[in-house]
Parts: structure tokens; C-alpha cells; sequence
């Protein structure tokens, strides 16, 4: 073996562990997407004045939950497709109340 072979080589099974870690960690981009969707309209109320200090902390605490949801959905490696569906449907209730937190008439 050719010292360029060599070199190949151990490149190779050097990054083995690092493929097999991004292969193990599952990929959520739609959950990711709308959680920052919606920390966005969060932190877009606060600066509008549309929430109060406690609506938003109330607001962070929810979006906090589920992302704890997701972390537990991904920690066995694969998120199933009910674990997908009870993240959507918390997001969903998520995103109704900071509509309604936002559109109430209390004011910072």
C-alpha cells in the first residue's frame, strides 16, 4: 500500500464514527422550522408590545416543552410517526395561544 493509500485509509475510518453519529442523530427540519416560526412571533409580540412580560415567559415556557418533546422523540435515534404527530398537534395548540395572547386587548 502506497503511502497516498495509507493516508486515504486512515481518513476513512477516522470519520467513520462522525458519519455514524449524523446518521443516528434524526433530522426534524419541519418541527425545527416552525418552532423558530413561532419563537419568532413570540419575540415579534414582546418587541410590538402585543404581549405582556408574563404572556411571553408563559409562551417560552410551552415552546420550551416541546422542544423537550422533540429531544425525547429523538433521543432512541428515530422520531416515529405518532411521536411526529404529538409534536404537530402541540405546536399547533402552541401557535393558537400565542395568537390569542397576541390579540387580547392587554398591553405591555
Amino acid at each position: 500500500m502506497s503511502k497516498y493509500q495509507t493516508s486515504i485509509a486512515a481518513l476513512v475510518i477516522a470519520a467513520l464514527p462522525v458519519l455514524a453519529f449524523a446518521q443516528a442523530t434524526p433530522v426534524t427540519p419541519n418541527i425545527d422550522k416552525r418552532q423558530a416560526n413561532q419563537e419568532r412571533r413570540i419575540q415579534q409580540g414582546v418587541k410590538s408590545g402585543e404581549l405582556t412580560p408574563r404572556e411571553a415567559a408563559r409562551l417560552e415556557k410551552g415552546q420550551a416543552r416541546i422542544q423537550r418533546m422533540e429531544n425525547k422523540a429523538k433521543a432512541d435515534g428515530t422520531v416515529s410517526a405518532k411521536e411526529r404527530k404529538r409534536i404537530a398537534l402541540a405546536q399547533d395548540q402552541q401557535g393558537k395561544r400565542i395568537a390569542r395572547e397576541k390579540h387580547d386587548r392587554q398591553r405591555k
